[in-house]
């Protein structure tokens, strides 16, 4: 079996699913991942700001194996999507999280001017 967690500050929250967006025609049309937690509102609110580091982390299990198998987990880091979107509370104890990388026009606009020291 596969399980899938969103870590963030080393700590890992259980998600529902991840789904990815190319080009988000509600948000510039950046490339965004949008992913469901067990949390409130207000959680995630303060957890999933701009700038926040995080990453997909999935877990195999030897549920779906018959030989003996140890269980393993991939991270893949999600850094560059540090733009916090929309949060939608389903009123259930969940919450979808949507958070979005630069469009090309902002990343010209860094090259340019700068970024932040």
């Amino acid at each position: 079996m596969i399980n899938y967690f969103i870590r963030v500050n080393n700590i890992d929250y259980p998600s529902y699913g991840v789904n990815g967006k190319l080009h988000d025609d509600d948000w510039d049309n950046r490339h965004t991942k949008t992913f469901r937690l067990e949390m409130t509102y207000e959680q995630a609110k303060q957890l999933f700001v701009d700038g926040t580091k995080w990453a997909i982390v999935s877990v195999t299990t030897p549920e779906e194996y018959d030989e003996p198998f140890e269980p393993y987990e991939e991270v893949f880091d999600n850094s560059d999507f540090n733009f916090a979107g929309d949060i939608t509370d389903h009123r259930d104890g969940t919450v979808s999280i949507t958070m979005g990388q630069m469009t090309d026009l902002e990343q010209a606009y860094e090259l340019l001017y700068g970024g932040e020291e």
